[in-house]
């Protein structure tokens, strides 16, 4: 079998060209009296989460949460399908229309467009071709409209001129100054995002749905890609009000300057209110709601047996003069990108008897920056040392790695999905993405993300590689104790959140205490997640990693707090929860 590795044929590229193509008709206008808005989702006939036309709304929350939301706008939710009505008594409404989100096609049909962060740029085409991906049914259609008007001898000059005022009109609402010949494969990080805006501005969308996970912008680049938010939000629509813009991202810092208002949404939970991010204390609030949206601190943080919140205080302040271990410098490259770090310069030391935290979402860096330093198993290209004890040990393959001492598990391996020929996916671990881009057969352009989760069909092949089941993990965790490693490194190993009591809530309870038994036997435990309150509730230290740095950090070793860290300092210290 063939590997599909451009993203330009039957899965990836139909998702682009679905993002704006119609291909169902939309439902008729909501007889409700109501103003129409570019997004309405109402249960019961009360608004859970509306877009105004003309504005950029930002919905905050975990990962997941967020890309499940975005599925089900775009019409590749695994859950019920079905016109407008989503779950039980819940409507969608686009531009005061019940949405029909049963595919993509459809759910551009009712008047949506979905930009990916760059993932659906066609490399083969040019830029303004990529502008009109997905447009050429409705070329078509003014085409033949045109010549019922002009008559048979009526030449295409003013088609070709409306196609080349459309991209114009676009690339300059987005403020992308790049000839619309040049080809896609020159394109910037930003730049892939801003020409999937311009696809949607070019489709004259009525909700623009912007997807702001992906490869990190650099803080001019964030600058650029807010503006061009902005701007979106404010060009009319050729015989219509500007579009309503739904950002989906994680970060808070700077959040005003492109959104009017919030909404955060929790795990498990309706939508917060809306937060008007115009008011003097908007981000705080948003903070605040992201904190106790995801759980705050956890009543039940558990001690190590036989130890007292002073004992271990006072073993960790003593222990700091000890080497434990010591990252330096640590740089790894995206799998398929050797120029491009995820893990860019990154150095932090954990303690013998400290729980170190590493707080960061897939492709952060805080994960990653743990699977590359246990035998080099992330990254195209790796340079750093790690020392233990204050010797500089050799980590450059796994064996290495554990016979210096340091260990790595997780319950959730880090894979990247790939397509292929026919649309039939595939999951592959970091090494074997590497391999594969060194072989030819995946395509270093494509800016494929790091997911912990199988997705769509990928979670139903059989055979699929999802790391252990929950109880195998915790066992796992237990045996660790019976090993001579000297530092132990657990990407995401808390498992489902659940409340006190429950089958989750007690596993959860039960591997914070295996935790910090570990680093009640000396070792030091470093933790990568991008759950805040679990962090909070098990680590000493938290430091929060954004674009392969540390960026802020909670808690110091040297004057260990006997209380448990606070969660909302943990997401103040990111910024948000990316």
């Amino acid at each position: 079998m063939d590997i599909h590795h451009g993203g330009e044929s039957t899965g990836d590229l139909a998702g682009a060209l679905a993002s704006v193509r119609g291909g169902e008709a939309t439902a008729e206008p909501d007889s409700s009296s109501v103003p129409p808005t570019a997004l309405a989702i109402r249960r019961d006939g009360r608004p859970l989460l509306e877009v105004p036309f003309g504005t950029v709304h930002a919905v905050l929350g975990p990962v997941p949460v967020l890309r499940h939301l975005i599925a089900r706008l775009s019409g590749t939710s695994t859950g019920p399908r079905g016109a407008a009505r989503v779950s039980g008594s819940e409507t969608v409404l686009v531009d005061g229309r019940p949405a029909r989100l049963s595919s993509r096609a459809a759910s551009s049909a009712s008047g949506v467009a979905v930009v990916t962060a760059g993932q659906a740029i066609s490399w083969s085409q040019t830029i303004g071709e990529n502008v009109l991906l997905g447009s050429e049914r409705g070329v078509g259609l003014r085409e033949a409209v045109m010549r019922l008007l002009r008559g048979p001898l009526a030449d295409r000059t003013s088609l070709r001129q409306s196609d080349a005022e459309r991209i114009h009109r676009a690339l300059g609402v987005v403020g992308l100054d790049r000839s619309p010949a040049d080809s896609a494969g020159v394109l910037s990080v930003v730049e892939r995002r801003l020409v999937e805006l311009a696809r949607a501005v070019a489709a004259e969308a009525s909700l623009i749905v912007i997807d702001d996970s992906g490869p990190a912008l650099r803080a001019d680049e964030v600058e650029r890609w807010r503006q061009a938010m902005v701007e979106v939000a404010r060009a009319p629509r050729t015989a219509d009000p500007a579009p309503g813009v739904l950002l989906a991202t994680g970060a808070v810092t700077g959040l005003a300057s492109v959104a009017s208002a919030a909404t955060v949404i929790a795990v498990g939970g309706d939508p917060s209110p809306p937060i008007r991010l115009s008011a003097v204390d908007g981000e705080r609030e948003v903070v605040a709601a992201l904190a106790a949206g995801v759980g705050g601190v956890d009543a039940f943080r558990p001690l190590a047996a036989g130890s007292s919140t002073s004992e271990r205080a006072s073993s960790i302040a003593s222990s700091v003069t000890a080497a434990g271990l010591a990252v330096e410098h640590w740089t790894a490259s995206h799998p398929a990108d050797p120029e491009r770090n995820v893990v860019d310069d990154l150095s932090f030391t954990c303690a013998p008897g400290e729980v170190l935290g590493l707080f960061g979402p897939p492709d952060s860096g805080a994960g990653e920056v743990l699977l590359s330093v246990f035998g080099r198993s992330y990254g195209a290209r790796t340079r750093g040392s790690v020392a233990l004890d204050g010797a500089v040990v050799d980590v450059s393959t796994t064996d290495l790695a554990r016979a210096a001492g340091v260990l790595y598990t997780t319950e959730h391996p880090i894979r990247f999905d790939l397509s292929f020929l026919g649309g039939v996916p595939s999951s592959v671990s970091p090494d074997a993405l590497t391999r594969m881009v060194r072989l030819g057969v995946a395509d270093p352009r494509r800016d494929y993300r790091a997911t912990t989760v199988p997705s769509g069909l990928v979670a139903a092949l059989p055979g699929v590689h999802r790391g252990p089941d929950a109880d195998q993990f915790t066992e796992s965790l237990r045996i660790i104790a019976d090993t001579r490693a000297r530092a132990v490194l657990l990407a995401e190993p808390f498992g489902r959140a659940g409340a006190p009591g429950s089958e989750d809530g007690r596993r959860r309870a039960e591997r914070y205490a295996l935790i910090r038994s570990l680093a009640a036997s000396g070792r030091a435990v470093v933790v990568s997640s991008e759950d805040p309150a679990a962090l909070a509730a098990v680590c000493d230290r938290v430091v929060a990693v954004r674009a392969g740095r540390i960026v802020g950090t909670v808690g110091a070793a040297e004057a260990p707090d006997p209380e448990p860290l606070d969660t909302r300092a943990v997401i103040e210290a990111m910024g948000g929860l990316a």
